[in-house]
């Protein structure tokens, strides 16, 4: 299996800094990507995403064998308690990608960030629901959802104040380009445009807007089924030790 990364990021109008963050890394079981949304509230929520995502990298790259959902459920509970000291009114979203050699992948997230699809139609199919107001009592199309001012109050997140369970599911893992997704580029760019970022193409922003980031996973098979990584765009707030 080959993944290569490819990474875009904008700074919004609504911080001083860029508060989305993403990773990625590898060790024998697979490669493991995450992205992380700080919250515009707080003044160190962009910092508390940066933190999250390195101890989630540095603590997959460490990982001997398998991974084990127990396991890695624990550790994210240690990681939130590490942090809570350094960032007592820190706030976040995530979600993490974990894609092996099987034909199943592994997705935990919390808040609006999501994992979506390229389909052979050149059509974004996003395969998580975010855990905002807006959708709490059922399914909510994604399209239909960015239009809600609802979907802004979440019902789970990584804030330090209490540690709440993430989704976790499993989906079926084909060959094929994968997003992880932050709100400010499902909600507040039109298809076009989202499309626009992901083959390279500059998209201008105009008004206060939110900062707007996704990482395309582009997963094919290989005969020896190796795990390669390759990040391209190389950004301050993506965090790569595999170079």
């Amino acid at each position: 299996m080959r993944v290569e990364a490819n990474w875009y990021s904008r700074k919004g109008t609504m911080t001083a800094d860029n508060r989305d963050h993403a990773g990625i890394g590898k060790n024998t079981s697979g490669v493991m990507a995450i992205i992380v949304d700080g919250s515009t509230a707080g003044e160190n929520s962009g910092e508390y995403a940066e933190a999250i995502v390195r101890e989630v990298i540095d603590w997959f790259n460490g990982l001997q064998g398998a991974l084990d959902l127990n396991d890695f459920s624990k550790q994210l509970r240690g990681i939130h308690l590490d942090l809570r000291a350094r960032y007592p009114r820190g706030s976040a979203s995530f979600a993490i990608m974990h894609a092996g050699t099987r034909t199943r992948m592994t997705v935990i997230h919390a808040g609006d960030c999501l994992l979506g699809q390229i389909d052979r139609g050149d059509r974004i199919h996003w395969r998580t629901q975010p855990h905002t107001l807006a959708n709490a009592l059922g399914y909510v199309a994604v399209e239909e959802l960015s239009k809600i001012p609802a979907r802004h109050l979440l019902t789970k997140s990584f804030r330090s104040r209490e540690y709440m369970t993430p989704e976790i599911l499993e989906v079926d893992s084909l060959p094929g380009a994968y997003l992880l997704s932050t709100d400010g580029f499902w909600a507040e760019l039109p298809a076009h445009e989202q499309l626009a970022v992901i083959e390279g193409r500059e998209v201008a922003a105009n008004g206060e807007h939110d900062d707007c980031s996704v990482m395309e996973l582009k997963i094919t098979d290989n005969a020896d089924t190796q795990l390669i990584v390759h990040v391209g765009g190389a950004s301050p707030n993506f965090y790569n030790t595999q170079v």
